[in-house]
């Protein structure tokens, strides 16, 4: 127990302080990390796929979320040309060419289907980050901490109260051990955090940061869930075993893919 715990902190303080200097030292840094995290989630997620019999597209996935992810960024910067759309239409487009051509014809709308989700449930959010990264064409990257400190201050919240005053189950059939304490205790972590930073950040004000901390510790609640799910459907304890302590990408940052539209759109909202 102690020793996962040690190997949960070590984790953490290493993954944080490589998101935060990538963050604070340009955005072809930020753009490299997150990226990253972006295609290493979604293949663990098709690696899941596959574990439970499906036959996901792994090289139009991973292929077809760099292509996204990047395309958001370069519209976002300002620096976009139509060209660049039309390629990934195509090669969105192209799913169906390699389902036809797949010779386990009966499972080609599965194989579609789960790997279109990989998509929508990673590479999309995902990509949304860079719209909050690079509002208005310029690199801001007071936004993206204030985001990554609001969801590990839910995450730690309602680790933390879940576990010494947890009682109330949230919702035992997705995930047993999620108690609505520990909901609560991560929220009022995250808006202490969202307090914090509008005394060091004045991008937005106080009430603001108060509203993005909720947007994403509500939100972020709702994507453990999502994920959790998922694993259930598929009969899988864990996504990965690539962050000691933490389970896989997928565990990590997937209170983070239902945040980020809800959270791009608040801030487009009120900014």
């Amino acid at each position: 127990m102690m020793s996962n715990l040690l190997a949960r902190i070590i984790t953490a303080l290493i993954g944080v302080a490589i998101l935060l200097s990538a963050v604070l030292y340009d955005q072809w840094t930020y753009l490299v990390v997150f990226l990253v995290i972006t295609l290493l989630s979604l293949l663990e997620f098709l690696r899941l796929g596959k574990k439970s019999g499906k036959k996901p597209f792994m090289t139009w996935g991973l292929l077809n979320a760099a292509i996204l992810f990047s395309l958001t960024f370069l519209f976002s910067s300002g620096s976009f040309d139509i060209l660049y759309l039309l390629i990934y239409l195509a090669w969105s487009s192209s799913i169906l060419g390699l389902a036809i051509f797949r010779r386990d014809k009966d499972e080609a709308i599965s194989s579609v289907a789960f790997s279109t989700l990989g998509i929508v449930y990673i590479a999309v959010p995902m990509s949304l980050l860079n719209v909050i990264a690079l509002y208005n064409g310029t690199y801001r990257p007071e936004l993206i901490i204030g985001l990554l400190f609001c969801l590990w201050a839910n995450d730690v919240g309602g680790y933390l109260i879940g576990k010494s005053l947890g009682k109330t189950k949230l919702y035992e059939s997705v995930s047993p051990k999620k108690t609505i304490e520990g909901s609560v205790g991560g929220i009022l972590l995250a808006l202490l955090i969202g307090f914090a930073l509008s005394l060091i950040f004045d991008q937005l004000s106080l009430i603001e940061w108060l509203g993005l901390a909720a947007v994403i510790s509500v939100f972020g609640s709702i994507g453990d869930l999502a994920e959790s799910l998922f694993k259930r459907n598929l009969a899988i304890k864990d996504s990965g075993s690539s962050l000691p302590g933490h389970g896989g990408f997928l565990d990590r940052f997937d209170g983070l893919f239902l945040a980020l539209p809800f959270a791009t759109l608040y801030i487009h909202l009120i900014i």
